[in-house]
């Protein structure tokens, strides 16, 4: 029973693989982090425009123009089609420095995301995994993508950023003896999952679960519903404020209209589930036949096209699931990331743009099969980690849970739209803590003959 998400603490084990160390002081915790926003400021001073653009920068910077323009309800068509969230939260920094504005965002991301990392790790270093932690740190701070993601105008980052203080946060509330003191983790779950929520609308559903999730680990039936409810409603807070928005700039109670689209191309009777799509679109009539089906049709259409079609279905939850955890470059690389600014040092683009036998040996049977065995050893690393938290006993299956849930949804939403491996960013320091934690387990388990005990 403690191996699910609603297992309740039943004391520790006297065995412990892992020692808890003297408390780690957090300026000896900061200096990593303050010390990548510093290499970070030092990128932006020598990049153009500060940082990058990401795969929806224009969309998002038009956006932006718009808001400025014609103010908070804008009729911009950016604004409706994509979630308005990330926008104006770009507007609003305009508000402080129109002419540094995109100075100041990338800034404030990377600031965010070097806070949200110190955050995190120092409710890890509350637990037994306190021996790893310099480990975990220098993955999640140096992984070039995650962390180049924050001089990159998009929602990604921010989000992941969220992800890693809801995280910490419902750590913090896991060890807490006096469960009454939890209040201050629920309101801040529910900020940054609002936040989340805000700037990219499919977090509802991660938000929801997480939630659910956290409220199953309570013994007070009190506490279930302040979690449920506090959460939830502050999360739901972000959604209705966009979908007002809309209703006051287009006369539609939507939070975005780019769902059935997306959706639409990842299905299809010939079509392979990443963005690149191929063959007939799923057909999706209108009474009207001379007008184009709306969002909520187009989902209504592709929906009713999978379950008629459950032969053409499991093909592409294999494909776009590999696409999911598909390699930033290479053969085997699918997605929207040709902006990821780890694609200008990348080896692999260096190689195969280098020579033709550098292109043969990347693009070939060679490379094809390294980034096969790449994605196996991530996903072979993932859940290593994942089963052998649980192991360590109550609190830390539970933790475990917390951290994989959202991977899983976020992976599951890239079934239900496209396979796209930009869809993991939001969710890699998640997955690279699991990542990190399979490594370890492994490791002790190689090289010293004695088990890992619980």
């Amino acid at each position: 029973m403690e191996n699910r998400p609603g297992a309740r603490p039943t004391g520790t084990k006297k065995s412990q693989k892992l020692k808890r160390p003297p408390t780690i002081k957090s300026m000896h915790l900061m200096a990593l982090p303050l010390l990548v926003l510093l290499i970070k400021l030092v990128i932006m001073s020598n990049t153009p425009s500060f940082g990058w653009l990401g795969a929806d920068g224009e969309s998002y910077i038009g956006g932006v123009y718009g808001l400025v323009d014609q103010g908070y309800f804008s009729d911009k068509p950016s604004l409706s089609y994509w979630p308005a969230g990330y926008p104006i939260i770009i507007w609003l920094l305009t508000k402080i420095t129109s002419t540094q504005a995109i100075w100041l965002l990338f800034f404030v991301q990377s600031a965010f995301f070097s806070a949200a990392t110190y955050y995190f790790m120092k409710q890890v270093c509350k637990t037994k995994l306190a021996s790893i932690h310099h480990l975990i740190s220098i993955v999640l701070l140096f992984n070039p993508t995650l962390s180049l993601s924050s001089l990159v105008v998009g929602y990604e980052s921010p989000i992941a950023s969220c992800m890693l203080i809801i995280a910490g946060l419902i750590l913090k509330s896991l060890i807490l003896e006096e469960k009454s003191e939890i209040l201050p983790q629920i309101i801040g779950v529910g900020f940054f999952s609002a936040l989340a929520t805000f700037m990219q609308p499919r977090w509802i559903l991660t938000s929801t679960i997480i939630a659910v999730a956290w409220t199953l680990m309570q013994k007070s039936k009190k506490i279930q519903v302040f979690i449920l409810v506090g959460v939830t409603g502050l999360m739901l807070i972000a959604p209705a404020s966009l979908i007002q928005r809309n209703i006051e700039s287009i006369g539609k109670a939507v939070v975005s209209t780019n769902l059935g689209v997306t959706m639409q191309l990842g299905a299809g009777p010939s079509t392979s589930g990443g963005y690149q799509h191929t063959g007939a679109n799923v057909p999706c009539e209108t009474q009207t036949h001379d007008v184009a089906p709306s969002d909520s049709q187009l989902v209504k259409c592709v929906l009713t096209w999978y379950l008629n079609n459950p032969l053409k279905l499991t093909p592409l939850i294999i494909k776009k699931s590999f696409f999911f955890w598909s390699p930033w470059s290479g053969p085997l690389s699918n997605g929207t990331s040709a902006r990821n600014p780890w694609l200008n040092i990348a080896p692999t683009k260096a190689i195969a743009e280098g020579s033709v036998s550098g292109y043969n040996l990347v693009y070939g049977k060679m490379g094809k099969a390294i980034s096969f065995t790449w994605v196996l050893v991530l996903l072979t690393l993932l859940f290593v980690g994942f089963f052998w938290l649980k192991s360590l006993g109550a609190l830390y299956s539970n933790f475990a849970w917390i951290v994989f849930l959202p991977i899983l949804v976020s992976w599951v939403v890239s079934i239900g739209t496209i396979g796209d491996n930009r869809f993991r960013i939001p969710t890699m320091p998640l997955s690279l803590f699991l990542q990190v934690a399979g490594f370890y387990a492994i490791q002790k388990k190689l090289f010293k003959k004695a088990p890992i005990k619980k």
